[in-house]
């Protein structure tokens, strides 16, 4: 790798254990540097999203939310090597595209072999990047939705709940019981009374289902409810019960600041 000196890793597990033996076969590789340690999905969703992880060391079951399920939502992925000990999902990492499977409990040689995959994929990446024509860099829209109505089929409002279709079930939560709303895809997850629902469905369609006046968008990827902010700090808003600020989008911000922000407007 010749454009970059380390490997950039992030490992998580929600067992203690499992991150500390990463963490130490990590520690031991000079060109591998651990960015997180992470217990939950949700932990590390702003890690990822942040572009600053190359190598991802992911569990698969977890309570909040599974490795797999992580990992579909992600909209742009770094290198992936599951970390679990099952082996019921050694297919379905095939298909996702996993760069590796490891099978608890690991030796440090096996771990290696992993490494050495990862180098290899990036340095096939670094050396397609050399030979493509360099072309000016442009701005992605905030707002990439198609929004047509087929995309928000699972979702509905009766009353003062919203009505979302998943997992074959139906669900009735109350809109001032939902904390934000988070895109990836052509997926959104509800985040709600210390739950979460994934469903079809498109930002731009469930925006518009929300009363806008208990809900504001705040990036391509996030929507919040009002009163449940406290904070913002540059591009970072926080929000109550959630450890981890949101992204606030550069086309978001002057609105988020003057109409939530402003002295005596509060």
């Amino acid at each position: 790798m010749e454009t970059q000196d380390k490997i950039r890793c992030l490992i998580v597990d929600d067992e203690f254990p499992a991150r500390i033996l990463l963490k130490e076969f990590i520690e031991k590789v000079p060109n591998l540097e651990l960015v997180a340690s992470c217990k939950s999905g949700l932990e590390a969703l702003p890690i990822v999203q942040s572009g600053s992880v190359d190598l991802l060391f992911l569990d698969i079951q977890m309570p909040d939310i599974t490795g797999v399920n992580f990992l579909k939502m992600l909209p742009v992925r770094p290198l992936v090597v599951f970390t679990t000990a099952y082996s019921d999902y050694a297919i379905e990492s095939y298909q996702l595209d996993v760069l590796d499977y490891l099978l608890k409990p690991f030796s440090f040689d096996r771990f290696m072999q992993s490494i050495g995959k990862a180098m290899q994929r990036l340095g096939e990446r670094q050396a397609r990047k050399a030979t493509e024509p360099v072309q000016q860099p442009v701005e992605e829209p905030e707002d990439n939705e198609q929004g047509d109505s087929s995309s928000c089929a699972n979702l509905g409002v009766n009353g003062n709940f919203l009505i979302v279709r998943a997992d074959h079930k139906l669900y009735r939560i109350r809109f001032d019981s939902i904390t934000y709303i988070e895109g990836m895809k052509e997926y959104v997850t509800i985040h709600y009374a210390d739950e979460q629902v994934m469903a079809l469905g498109s930002m731009k369609g469930l925006e518009d289902l929300l009363p806008k006046a208990d809900f504001i968008r705040i990036h391509r990827s996030f929507i919040v409810r009002i009163d449940k902010i406290v904070g913002l700090n540059g591009v970072q808003l926080k929000v109550e019960g959630i450890k981890q600020p949101l992204p606030v989008g550069r086309s978001y911000k002057d609105f988020i600041q003057d109409r939530l922000f402003r002295v005596g407007e509060i």
